[in-house]
């Protein structure tokens, strides 16, 4: 398969939605983090790389909690700090989009610009994502390809979300019935447009970045939704 053309919309809200990401998680927050936190984030991360390091060697049914620890360089205590389980420290952290940014995607007066400004915020929580765990993003995907308890526990989480998202864009949309129903449509196509996104950027092995095709599988929507919201 050929790496198609990103069109200017693409890669506009590619580049626009790493902009929002930059802003919101990425070098500024740094520069404002404290060293308590810093320490807690480097933490986390030690411990999901550990999870998936050990998980990719053995399966993850095989693999201690003490053993994720020990590898991590922290106590069983503090794994317990960060997770409830090993199976929580395995998963894609992708949707971590604030909530007030949710909140002001919601109020913002232009129905018509709903779509584009969904496409920006889930492009910047991949183009998030994919910095914070690199190379490890596909590993990841194949780990959950290899668990079903996995997929599984992952789209518990992502239904959590859905819920929230659905509630942003029918407010967005002006919170009537027919709005409604095209708001959770709308909703369950953002994440249709993620996982396709993702799964042709593992099938080229991450030649490309994630977000591009994310934001090409949320451009294939705009025809669809780009016009405001539909009168039935």
């Amino acid at each position: 398969m050929n790496t198609p053309q990103i069109d200017s919309l693409h890669m506009q809200i590619a580049l626009d939605a790493s902009c929002i990401s930059c802003n919101h998680l990425g070098v500024a927050a740094d520069r404002d983090e404290d060293g308590r936190e810093r320490n807690k984030r480097a933490t986390r991360r030690a411990l999901r790389a550990a999870t998936l390091e050990l998980a990719s060697q053995r399966g993850l049914d095989d693999v201690p909690i003490e053993e994720i620890a020990r590898r991590a360089g922290v106590s069983t205590r503090t794994f317990f700090n960060y997770f409830d389980t090993k199976e929580d420290a395995a998963l894609l952290e992708l949707f971590v989009i604030d909530e007030a940014d949710l909140s002001e995607f919601a109020t913002t007066a232009n129905p018509g610009g709903a779509w584009r400004d969904l496409s920006r915020l889930f492009v910047a929580d991949v183009a998030r994502a994919e910095r914070s765990d690199g190379q490890d993003l596909p590993r990841y995907l194949q780990l959950h390809a290899r668990h079903p308890v996995l997929a599984a526990r992952q789209m518990g989480r992502f239904a959590m979300f859905l819920g929230r998202l659905t509630e942003a864009i029918a407010e967005r949309l002006g919170g009537t019935p027919p709005t409604r129903l095209r708001a959770e449509v709308m909703a369950g196509s953002c994440l249709t447009a993620v996982r396709v996104g993702l799964d042709q950027w593992t099938a080229l092995q991450g030649r490309t970045p994630a977000a591009r095709w994310v934001a090409a599988a949320f451009a294939e929507f705009e025809g669809a939704f780009g016009d405001g919201p539909s009168r039935p």
